[in-house]
């Protein structure tokens, strides 16, 4: 069987809380019955290492990039190897380096617990764990345990030190272009990619409204002219809100409008870079406008969450991004990036959008094709800031998980009232979907992908659901079934390319067109003037000219 592995780029310290859910309910979710083998192919995505003692490790292929002080108590190099030096844990790896030793940092109480339970410690750490959980940064909850090398520090800001801040597309960029952190970071991915036997291209996660997008682009134009052949999956990531926004002076207001100024024109300058270095860019966003005031979040059904916690809303963007990928982990399919590409990008449209319903969550007596007949308005929300899912001249390709095909139906002979549905024909959740999806979007092109393995939800995600919603993401509704945790729930999530999509483009572009980029003196500052935002502005509404509704599909 083909590998077709992948490698992933996290940089900044949202994509990298993103990441760290996705990570953690990946291994979470690893299956170890021999009688029961995954139908996810996790080599795609983690690789097989060695301890010094022998010991065999499995971690995710990945670098990530995060400021100084943000690892809070985790080191560097990770703790998968002990104490042993990043040389011992993995000498063809190692690269010389003065490293100063930081202060030792008290553990929160859940990575308290991991480090005094046996190997599966999440499991039978109780759930209430994750409630009131002390969450400052992404490593709080890092469960999955990262190669030595994954971690890359720019010592040059301090996470947290609005004295220094790293806020501006052009710091990122001067960042990459020096020497010590483009030859290091270069040398592990082509390291990573000569381990692969079949690689196929690179996921990147990446903060947009800060600098760690012109880190992240500016490594992407690295793998556009290196690795010219290899596509790149980008998903540009808003946070739900930003701190400066608990203003109570009118000078804090000032400064509030300046940053989202700033984080606007950051935005634009991203989405530049992406749509010329990628095969593919998804932006998601828990609230709905994203940029100039990110506005009201968005509302799931039987989710409650916090739009202010970046532990909240990052596990929301990380249940799609692991459901909608799965169409290219799969052990029986040989569908990758390029082909996801392929699919959805036709006419120069890069830019795609993602919806997400979580939980996709049936009646614990009820089935698919009931539950679909009666549903009321469109079965996702549109998680891309600014944009809508449309219902006409889209191609779209859309997962659900958690969904077994026994609960597609009833048998003919209790069938009843669900004979006379003409989706009572279909043979399996493929087809269901395909039917409801010809009936609610015109002159479409769906994909559709079936999992029966739910998203796994256990300690350390968020306890986001309901009390409605059972162990495996069922809506109960015997009040006598007192609700002890959510472990696992369906999920449906999809990556749709539509007119509607250039709607998000022209916000941007009316928001950032009449920007004075002298202003901001990070932007002069760095070889950014005028000539490089009247570039920027032209590729912007030239990408939006490509969403016009002309184009047949």
């Amino acid at each position: 069987m083909t590998c077709r592995e992948i490698l992933t780029l996290q940089f900044g310290h949202y994509a990298n809380f993103v990441g760290a859910h996705w990570w953690n309910s990946q291994e979470l979710s690893f299956e170890y019955n021999a009688n029961k083998p995954s139908t996810i192919n996790h080599d795609i995505l983690f690789r097989e290492g060695l301890t010094p003692n022998g010991e065999v490790t499995f971690t995710p292929r990945l670098l990530l990039s995060d400021l100084k002080g943000s690892l809070k108590s985790l080191p560097k190099y990770g703790n998968l190897y002990g104490e042993a030096s990043p040389e011992e844990a993995d000498p063809l790896w190692f690269k010389p380096a003065e490293v100063e030793a930081d202060p030792e940092i008290p553990k929160n109480e859940f990575q308290q617990a991991i480090e005094s339970t046996s190997e599966g410690a999440p499991q039978v750490i109780d759930t209430r764990t994750a409630e009131n959980l002390q969450v400052d940064v992404w490593s709080d909850i890092l469960y999955t345990r990262y190669h030595p090398r994954t971690v890359n520090i720019v010592n040059d800001y301090e996470h947290g030190n609005l004295d220094n801040d790293f806020v501006a597309f052009p710091m990122g960029c001067k960042i990459w272009k020096t020497v010590d952190y483009e030859d290091e970071f270069a040398d592990k991915i082509r390291m990573y990619i000569e381990e692969c036997d079949h690689f196929q291209g690179f996921q990147i996660l990446l903060d947009s409204t800060n600098a760690f997008a012109g880190l992240g682009t500016a490594c992407m134009e690295h793998l556009y002219d290196e690795y010219f052949s290899k596509k790149m999956f980008a998903i540009p990531l808003i946070p739900g809100t930003h701190p400066d926004y608990k203003y109570s002076t009118d000078e804090e207001e000032a400064k509030s409008q300046y940053k989202d100024t700033l984080r606007a024109l950051n935005l634009a300058f991203t989405y530049q870079k992406v749509n010329e270095e990628a095969a593919i860019f998804n932006p998601l966003c828990t609230a709905q406008k994203g940029f100039r005031q990110p506005g009201e979040k968005i509302n799931f059904n039987n989710v409650e969450y916090d739009i202010e916690s970046q532990y909240h809303t990052s596990a929301i963007l990380a249940s799609a991004i692991d459901t909608y990928t799965l169409k290219y982990r799969m052990k029986d399919s040989r569908y990758g990036i390029s082909d996801l590409a392929s699919a959805l990008t036709a006419h120069g449209r890069k830019g795609v959008a993602a919806s997400l319903c979580l939980p996709f969550a049936l009646n614990e007596d009820q089935e698919l094709i009931d539950c679909l007949d009666n549903w009321d308005g469109p079965l996702s929300h549109c998680i891309t800031p600014r944009t809508r899912i449309g219902t006409k001249r889209m191609t779209q390709l859309v997962t659900l998980r958690g969904v077994p095909e026994s609960r597609l139906k009833k048998p003919i002979a209790q069938a009843g009232k669900q004979k006379d549905l003409p989706a009572y024909k279909c043979k399996n959740i493929q087809e269901m979907l395909s039917m409801y999806y010809s009936y609610t979007c015109d002159d479409s092109i769906t994909n559709i992908t079936s999992v029966e393995k739910g998203f796994c939800v256990k300690t350390p995600f968020p306890q986001l659901f309901s009390s409605k919603i059972g162990v495996q993401g069922n809506v109960m509704f015997d009040p006598r079934i007192q609700n002890v945790g959510v472990e696992s729930v369906p999920v449906l999530a999809g990556l749709h390319n539509g007119i509607e999509f250039g709607e998000m483009l022209e916000s941007l572009y009316k928001h950032t067109k009449r920007i004075r980029i002298d202003k901001f003196h990070q932007y002069p500052s760095n070889g950014y003037g005028r000539d490089e935002f009247d570039e920027c502005m032209e590729q912007i509404i030239t990408l939006r000219e490509c969403y016009e509704d002309n184009y047949l599909i």
